[in-house]
């Protein structure tokens, strides 16, 4: 066991774990993180790797020590074997350590309750019901976007998003020498985004539409940086386009530059309205947090190629670029709160059971 020391604040000092599975937590925590340990907060984290996650982890976060526990699996058996499995080394490494409060999966909401400790969830992804069924019936908080019509005992709500933790501009500056070594100049191209897909016959025909729009583009005399999940594809569409490798340094200042973003994931859709950069979102998916962001014309949720083509002569003629720009730094500064900020108010508010720090993120009857 840890031994318990004193913090600069007189307190005896805590201890929080995190449960990294996805690149966004990286992102949506690292901020805190460093906030925690500055506050002389011990700081455990657990990685379950995929692709370059504990290199990106690492990169983000280099002073912070972590383990390894589980696999990454893509099918739905995969992911409930796995969770089983996760679960029951979780409970070993808990064992061993001291900790306060558990962050951010449904493993650590099934395992800490053994140890009688809380677990906090940020979601903004009710549409995933199977998770958040799982999360909703285990976690002490959950936590999310205003926005997201749910309700619960357990809900907190703030009024923003979760990329804001590190989009907020206390934590993000664009900087314009992002796009040297690309040779590309503020707003004259287009960043493209195309998540893989589990069916072959539907990635074929998401390419096959691709290739169109990438010529449709050459044509308003546009470059393109093209970020691909799929990398044996990259030889079909390097002649044409940008390819960036990932992980991509300050990626999201090439985001902020873009006229546009033509996405087909949710995630960086709204991470280039965030950034003031209109988003053509098309992975299909019914969202409510893209929702807040579609009602307020920063981003258009379209599918068919022609559809694509009507909303990029839409944005391009229109300059519906300034347009969000304007919308979204207004927005950041009357109405949305830096993210970072709601995540230290409830694990700060829940490790030391200050009602005042939490209060004020539980939503009213009608919200």
């Amino acid at each position: 066991m840890e031994k318990e020391i004193e913090g600069n604040n007189g307190k005896t000092e805590k201890s929080v774990i995190f449960d990294i599975q996805h690149y966004p937590s990286v992102n949506l925590f690292k901020h805190a993180i460093k906030v925690l340990t500055e506050k002389n907060i011990n700081v455990h984290v657990v990685i379950q790797p995929r692709g370059n996650l504990v290199s990106v982890f690492q990169s983000e976060c280099p002073t912070v020590p972590f383990v390894l526990i589980g696999q990454h699996k893509k099918t739905l058996f995969g992911k409930m074997v796995n969770m089983i499995k996760r679960d029951i080394a979780l409970l070993g490494y808990l064992s061993k350590i001291k900790f306060d409060i558990g962050v951010d999966s449904i493993n650590l909401a099934h395992t800490t309750r053994f140890f009688g400790k809380p677990t906090v969830v940020f979601v903004d992804d009710i549409e995933y019901k199977l998770a958040y069924h799982l999360i909703k019936s285990s976690a002490t908080w959950i936590i999310m976007p205003r926005c997201i019509p749910a309700q619960g005992k357990n809900l907190l709500k703030y009024n923003g998003f979760k990329e804001l933790a590190y989009l907020h501009p206390s934590h993000f500056t664009p900087n314009k020498k992002a796009l040297e070594s690309y040779n590309l100049n503020p707003y004259e191209y287009v960043f493209i985004r195309e998540v893989s897909s589990a069916s072959l016959n539907y990635q074929k025909m998401k390419m096959g539409r691709l290739s169109k729009i990438l010529d449709y583009l050459k044509q308003k005399d546009l470059k393109i940086v093209l970020s691909i999940e799929d990398k044996s594809l990259i030889d079909l569409f390097k002649e044409h386009c940008i390819i960036l490798k990932e992980p991509v340094e300050d990626i999201h200042s090439l985001l902020s530059f873009a006229h546009f973003t033509i996405s087909s994931g949710d995630s960086m859709a709204r991470e280039s309205c965030l950034v003031g950069t209109p988003a053509i979102y098309t992975g299909g998916r019914d969202m409510a947090i893209n929702n807040e962001l579609i009602k307020r014309s920063c981003m258009f949720k379209v599918e068919d190629e022609e559809s694509i083509k009507n909303t990029i002569d839409y944005i391009i003629n229109n300059d519906v670029r300034k347009e969000v720009e304007t919308k979204i730094k207004y927005a950041i500064e009357h109405e949305w709160v830096d993210t970072t900020q709601v995540i230290l108010d409830v694990l700060l508010g829940t490790i030391y059971k200050d009602d005042s720090l939490i209060e004020k993120y539980k939503p009213t009857p009608d919200a």
